[in-house]
């Protein structure tokens, strides 16, 4: 039996091929190196599997060493396709996000020639597949679109940078465009509650919000000309009744050629996306 694990820095989620599911809490070990890999292993060799597909949430390479993951310092340097060989199980490793527009691609877009899967949530990642194979680039690291700068000297990004599209879109992103503009300082999801309820620093933020979303899209699509946008992450499913004009918007910015062939969808696999996509790589 196949099965998909989404390394996260909050929960380590697992999908089955029969499509039993579960969640591990990892918060208070995440940034423990021994503890984690302790974990890890038990997780990916739980049930016995025939082969396990593995995203991580982190900057990952071909051969699957994790070079550096912002939210689980533990896996910092991590050679998880070494874990996989030492238990004696065969699979692959790969970025949460590329897995994830994978995951999109396999089950449910295969008409798309070009998807490029976004996901907002603590940060902001993405993933392109191409004519049914993921794009990886020359050494497993490429798509970070929230890494790409929008604003020279900008918001600092939790990468150590200024100006990244994540320092704006992300749930912390959100977070301090509010506290700009309220002067207060509230989570996420309050912010989207205070915007469903009409406060204008809260609609103030989410419209900024999707300026730079926008702007970011923009410019993967003038890259990449997807003929296929997919939205997902927690954050968006908040702000989905905030974000009904985005392919208006986003096809308006963009040229007129890229314009014609794009459309945009959101995601409607939930909070267990990556390990689905993650499952999904298992099948090639």
């Amino acid at each position: 039996m196949k099965k998909g694990v989404d390394v996260g820095g909050t929960f380590i989620k697992v999908l089955w091929e029969d499509g039993r599911r579960e969640k591990i809490y990892v918060r208070d070990i995440s940034q423990n190196r021994e503890e984690f890999i302790k974990k890890l292993r038990e997780v990916i060799k739980d049930g016995k599997p025939s082969r396990v597909g593995v995203a991580v949430a982190g900057f990952t390479s071909l051969e699957g060493v994790v070079h550096r993951s912002p939210n689980i310092p533990a896996l910092d340097g991590v050679d998880v396709g070494k874990i996989l060989a030492e238990e004696g199980i065969e699979g692959i490793v790969m970025n949460d996000v590329s897995a994830g527009a994978f995951g999109e691609w396999f089950y449910d877009h295969r008409d798309s020639k070009g998807l490029l899967f976004v996901a907002v949530g603590t940060g902001l990642g993405a993933g392109f597949v191409h004519e049914g194979k993921v794009f990886l680039g020359s050494c497993g690291s490429a798509l970070e679109l929230g890494h790409h700068v929008v604003e020279k000297g900008g918001f600092l990004c939790n990468c150590g940078r200024r100006g990244c599209l994540e320092a704006y879109c992300s749930s912390y992103g959100l977070e301090r465009l509010y506290e700009v503009f309220s002067g207060r300082k509230l989570k996420d999801y309050q912010i989207v509650q205070r915007a469903k309820d009409g406060e204008k620093e809260a609609l103030k933020s989410v419209e900024t919000f999707k300026e730079y979303l926008v702007l970011g899209l923009m410019n993967a699509v003038h890259i990449l000309n997807p003929d296929l946008v997919v939205l997902g992450g927690g954050l968006i499913d908040q702000l989905r009744e905030f974000l009904g004009d985005l392919e208006v918007r986003l096809k308006d910015a963009v040229e007129g050629l890229p314009s014609k062939c794009l459309r945009v969808r959101f995601s409607e696999c939930g909070e267990f996306c990556m390990a689905r996509g993650a499952l999904a790589l298992t099948f090639l």
